[in-house]
């Protein structure tokens, strides 16, 4: 039997990185535009990080279209951050993720540190808006069956920083 490809769906993951020196500001804190920044990785480990460069290759990538942060607690310098991604595919240009930053204790506790929704839009190699085309609506419900059962996680080396 074939599989049938869902018109929609949810993907999600999570991803730690620690805290260096360079993202905090005078404060100790987390400058907090660098939340963004690790919002941007998490996506990237969720929806691949080859298959993002496949894709470009193909002519298609994704831009942020909308983001809304609100900021709860602050992380500082040799903390661990976890950000937990979940993002609504269809097949919209549009995938609104809801994204959420906490710091992990020695104990494996977490705290809120920010909360975030961040819409990201595909686009073609004209950087026009482009509806979900199948090969993605393939990877993300790919990527939902490998993590179905299991705590969210992705495909995807880290990184090498």
């Amino acid at each position: 039997m074939a599989n049938i490809l869902a018109e929609s769906g949810v993907i999600r993951g999570q991803v730690e990185f620690p805290v260096y020196y360079e993202d905090t500001d005078l404060s100790g804190f987390v400058y907090h535009s660098n939340y963004l920044k690790y919002f941007e990785r998490a996506r990237e480990h969720v929806i691949g990080i080859r298959f993002l460069k496949e894709l470009f290759d193909q002519g298609m990538h994704f831009v942020v279209s909308k983001v809304v942060l609100e900021y709860k607690a602050p992380a500082q310098h040799g903390d661990q951050v976890l950000i937990v991604s979940e993002g609504q595919y269809s097949r919209s240009p549009a995938i609104p993720f809801e994204q959420n930053a906490y710091r992990v204790d020695a104990e494996g506790q977490k705290r809120l540190l920010v909360s975030g929704q961040v819409t990201i839009v595909a686009l073609n190699a004209q950087n026009r808006p482009i509806r979900m085309p199948d090969v993605i609506l393939e990877r993300f419900q790919s990527h939902n069956r490998n993590a179905a059962g299991s705590e969210p996680t992705t495909d995807e080396e880290s990184p090498p920083w």
